[in-house]
C-alpha cells in the first residue's frame, strides 16, 4: 500500500507514519473532513507487523447506551490487528469515560505492560474537530486526548498541498481503472490543479469516478475537461482574474512561502535565506499575499523593513 505525496510536509508526515507504524502506541490523526484520515490509518496498519484485521468503528453513529457493547465486539474482531476509531471527537462524555478506562488496561496500552510486549489491539483514532478546543469547552476529556494522542499526525487539506494533486489523481484513477492509468487532457489536469477541493480527497475521488465513467463512453477514452463535474471544469471556463499560468504560479508561490515561514518559525531573515531570496525580495513578495500577514502575527509588516529598490531582485514577468 502506498500514500501518494509530493508536498514536503505530506512527505515528512508519511515518513513519520511509517516510522511509527511498528510501535504499539495509540495514534491520533487530525484533519478536515475528507482529507484521507482513514486511508492514512490503513497505511499505518499495512506498514506495521500486525497480522490481524483493520477494523473500523464509526464513533458518531453508535447509539447511546450501545457504546461499550459495540466497542467490545470491535475489539474482538480486531484481535492482533488495529481498531480505527473514526471521529472520536463525536463521543459523548460517558463513552469517553469507557474508552479512557479501556486505554488504561494492558489490552490496548503498551505502557500498562511496562512499555514492552505485544498488545492484542493497536488503536488509531481520527478527528475532524479540534479536540483541544473541545477540551476548553469541556466537551472532551483532556486525559483521553493525551492517551489517544501519544503519537499525533495532521493531514493538510488539499488546497494547502497542491503538489499532491497530480500523484493522487494518478493513483486514484489507476485504482478505479483496473490498474491502468487513463489519459488526461492538459485542460482536465489544469482544472484539477486549480480547483480548491473543499471536500478534499473524498471530493476528488468522486469527481474522478464521474469523469472516468463519462469518458468510458467515448471512443478515445481520454478524460477531457467536459467529463469533470461542472464545479471543477468552470475554473477554466470562467473569466480568470489572472492568466492561467500566473494564477497557478501565484498559488504555488503562496504555498511555498507559507511553508518556509512555518519551517523558520516566522523569522523573515531565515525564511529569505531558506528560499534563496534576498530579505527585500521576500518582503516584496509578502505584500502580494495579505493572507500571510493577517493569518500569522509573526509575518506582519515591520515598519521601515522594506524600501523600494533596497537590495531588490528582479521578478519574472509572468
Amino acid at each position: 500500500m502506498e500514500f501518494p505525496a509530493h508536498n514536503p510536509q505530506t512527505v515528512e508526515m508519511v515518513t513519520q507514519a511509517r516510522r511509527f507504524a511498528r510501535r504499539e502506541y495509540p495514534v491520533l490523526i487530525q484533519g478536515e473532513s475528507g482529507t484521507g484520515k482513514e486511508y492514512l490509518a490503513r497505511y499505518i496498519h499495512s506498514e506495521s507487523a500486525r497480522t490481524g484485521r483493520f477494523v473500523r468503528l464509526e464513533c458518531a453513529t453508535v447509539p447511546t447506551g450501545r457504546w461499550e457493547a459495540e466497542l467490545e465486539q470491535k475489539l474482538a474482531e480486531a484481535e492482533g490487528g488495529t481498531l480505527f476509531l473514526a471521529e472520536v471527537g463525536e463521543l459523548d462524555w460517558q463513552a469517553q469515560t469507557s474508552l479512557l478506562h479501556l486505554l488504561e488496561t494492558p489490552r490496548v496500552n503498551p505502557d500498562a505492560q511496562g512499555g514492552s510486549g505485544r498488545v492484542p489491539v493497536r488503536l488509531i483514532a481520527s478527528t475532524t474537530p479540534d479536540l483541544q478546543e473541545h477540551i476548553r469547552e469541556e466537551l472532551f476529556r483532556e486525559t483521553l486526548f493525551y492517551q489517544l494522542g501519544v503519537i499525533r499526525l495532521r493531514l493538510l487539506p488539499l488546497r494547502e498541498r497542491k503538489e499532491d494533486l497530480e500523484p493522487l489523481t494518478n493513483y486514484i484513477l489507476t485504482e478505479l481503472n483496473g490498474g491502468e492509468l487513463p489519459a488526461l487532457s492538459a485542460e482536465a489536469i489544469s482544472a484539477i490543479l486549480l480547483y480548491d477541493w473543499p471536500g478534499n480527497v473524498r471530493e476528488l475521488k468522486n469527481a474522478l469516478t464521474q469523469a472516468l465513467a463519462s469518458a468510458s463512453g467515448d471512443s478515445a477514452g481520454a478524460i477531457e475537461l467536459r467529463h469533470l463535474p461542472e464545479v471543477v471544469a468552470k475554473v477554466l471556463r470562467s473569466e480568470p482574474n489572472l492568466p492561467l499560468f500566473k494564477r497557478y504560479t501565484r498559488s504555488a508561490e503562496f504555498l511555498l512561502i507559507r511553508w518556509a515561514l512555518s519551517i523558520c518559525g516566522g523569522d523573515r531573515t531565515q525564511t529569505a535565506h531558506f528560499l534563496g531570496l534576498s530579505r527585500a525580495a521576500l518582503y516584496k513578495k509578502l505584500k502580494l499575499y495579505p493572507e500571510l500577514q493577517s493569518h500569522d502575527p509573526a509575518v506582519a509588516e515591520e515598519p521601515g523593513a522594506y524600501a523600494e529598490g533596497d537590495d531588490e531582485e528582479p521578478e519574472d514577468e509572468v
